[in-house]
């Protein structure tokens, strides 16, 4: 069974609404679909396999995914800030438990959030989960100019981690991104700022109670730097009124899990010898850039068929609470 846990849509009307703003991000209609404009130099077009279940339905036939795990694209609905936000991010579940509902078995969820007022994102956090039935929360590695330790984001995520559902943290643009070519925003530093993003919320204690945190894209830079990270941890002194946090860097890093969206065999086989397969969980990034690579790259990935079968599906299924959804399927 192949389970894609990072798969995206994008709501046809949020697009239109974004088509009636004069400043960032705003879309625009084409021949083919939509172009949305999220930020300084960064447009997306928006085509059929993500504006349409069906085109999606087809491109998983034809890979052999079994369910898909969807979230909204680019830019999420926390844009709007305020009420808008959590208005929005409201309609967005709505559509995407809809989506799932209609086709038990294909799909699975995870919910934006507008973080325009905390207690609204936490009591549509647990609509989500009570009323909808979705899997868990698409985070964005920065909401603009709020960090995720910002107090009003952090109360948000703790919530999550309480009630026990996972997140997906996805990378967005950059603080500081103007002047960046669209391909070093997307290839360099949108898994940066995913690696920032879990840094900051290890430093801010979120990891000491036990997130299922899943960072996109191989976990950034994180792997890599795992040692690194770990030696300066315990090397230079904390910041004056900052706690030093329970455990060495590394060892929260150890706690972390990643999906498998990579492009190369050798940085997946490093964070499989870093991480090893049970913090591993198979996802494309469909319809974003090329939605087969890491298939075929998980596919021979040098593990055994055991740990295969782990990263493509047992992870997820357990660490989503999919067993509803797999039972679907049958």
């Amino acid at each position: 069974m192949r389970i894609d846990i990072h798969s995206h849509v994008m709501s046809v009307a949020f697009l239109e609404h974004l088509r009636g703003r004069d400043i960032l991000p705003t879309a625009a209609r084409d021949a083919d679909g939509f172009v949305a404009h999220c930020a300084p130099g960064l447009s997306l077009p928006y085509r059929a396999p993500i504006l349409t279940i069906e085109a999606k339905l087809a491109d998983m036939d034809a890979a052999g995914i079994d369910l898909a795990v969807l979230s909204h694209g680019l830019p999420g609905p926390h844009v709007l800030g305020g009420a808008a936000a959590d208005s929005w991010a409201a309609r967005i579940n709505d559509e995407l438990a809809a989506i799932t509902a209609a086709r038990p078995g294909r799909f699975a969820g995870w919910a934006s959030l507008g973080f325009g007022d905390t207690a609204r994102t936490i009591a549509e956090a647990d609509r989500c989960l009570d009323e909808l039935g979705l899997a868990g929360f698409q985070i964005w590695s920065n909401l603009g100019d709020r960090p995720l330790d910002d107090p009003g984001v952090l109360s948000v995520l703790e919530h999550i981690a309480a009630r026990g559902a996972a997140i997906h943290l996805h990378p967005a643009p950059p603080p500081g991104q103007q002047g960046l070519a669209p391909a070093t925003m997307l290839g360099f530093a949108f898994p940066v700022d995913t690696s920032l993003a879990v840094l900051r919320l290890i430093g801010a204690g979120l990891f000491d109670r036990d997130p299922v945190i899943i960072a996109a894209h191989l976990g950034g830079v994180l792997p890599w730097l795992r040692e690194r990270i770990g030696l300066w941890d315990q090397a230079i002194p904390a910041l004056r009124g900052q706690p030093r946090p329970a455990r060495p860097g590394g060892e929260y890093l150890d706690r972390l899990y990643v999906d498998t969206v990579g492009y190369g065999a050798a940085p997946l086989e490093y964070c499989y010898a870093q991480l090893g397969a049970g913090r591993m969980l198979f996802g494309t990034d469909h319809p974003y850039a090329a939605p087969s690579v890491p298939q075929d790259l998980v596919e021979r990935l040098p593990c055994t068929q055991a740990e295969r079968e782990q990263i493509l599906a047992g992870n997820a299924q357990r660490l989503l609470r999919l067993d509803a959804a797999v039972a679907g399927r049958a």
